[in-house]
């Protein structure tokens, strides 16, 4: 059986997610998905797996809620489930770190995939900088990135205002499906660079939409796959 995974995210003021915490996990049950759900006072960030009947009958039920109607999934296929239980959670921020940045108000433009892979292959100057953490990064990221090798997200900030590089330059910023550089291009606004951008959904987005090209490695991911790779196939195999 083909399982389907999934991966969204929005920044939205909640004030009820102690009520969105028992209404999702009631029909994460019903529906036998597994995965994370993440609620905070900033929004939702959603990891789940299961079949596509299940995965079809979710995404009507989170867009059910006027606040989740324009929530897009990624997607991904593996022949066994990756996750083991069912988590939601509630959390003080999605993205500790640079809490004083509300992506819902403001967040750098997005550049497309198809934009990046132009920019390589026309040889742009432009930074280009990967704000995941270290272990993340080890198992694969883009030709020429800029590797600040955090431990936490939390250490960018002072990681970028040291950086040395050219803040005349345009920036391009990616992580693994968007949500971390909502927060981090501000903060390199904020730290003087002059043209900020992230990548429009991370490097699945730009895997589903650009294959392998100037990327080297595969995609660390937060479940049993450990890793998916250009072709959004798990890395490795998932043990039951």
């Amino acid at each position: 059986m083909q399982i389907v995974n999934i991966s969204t995210y929005k920044f939205v003021e909640l004030s009820d997610i102690e009520s969105l915490q028992a209404s999702f996990k009631q029909k994460l049950i019903e529906l036998g998905l597994k995965g994370t759900v993440v609620f905070s006072p900033e929004g939702t960030n959603i990891m789940l797996a299961g079949t596509r009947e299940a995965i079809d009958a979710f995404g009507d039920f989170l867009r059910s809620d006027a606040r989740f109607a324009d929530m897009k999934f990624k997607e991904s296929l593996s022949e066994n489930q990756p996750f083991r239980r069912i988590f939601v959670k509630l959390k003080k921020s999605l993205v500790p770190g640079a809490d004083w940045v509300n992506p819902a108000e403001f967040t750098a433009p997005n550049l497309s995939p198809e934009q990046l892979k132009k920019w390589l292959e026309e040889g742009k100057e432009f930074n280009l900088i990967d704000t995941r953490n270290d272990y993340e990064v080890e198992m694969g990221t883009f030709e020429n990135a800029v590797d600040f090798h955090l431990k936490e997200f939390k250490e960018f900030p002072q990681r970028i205002e040291q950086a040395e590089l050219d803040k005349e330059k345009p920036l391009v910023m990616f992580c693994t499906g968007g949500i971390r550089c909502e927060k981090a291009s501000p903060v390199a606004i904020k730290a003087g660079f002059k043209e900020v951008y992230q990548l429009e959904g991370g490097i699945l987005n730009y895997f589903e939409r650009c294959g392998k090209a100037y990327y080297q490695g595969d995609c660390f991911v937060f479940d049993e796959r450990r890793g998916v790779t250009p072709e959004l196939s798990p890395a490795q195999k998932i043990q039951q």
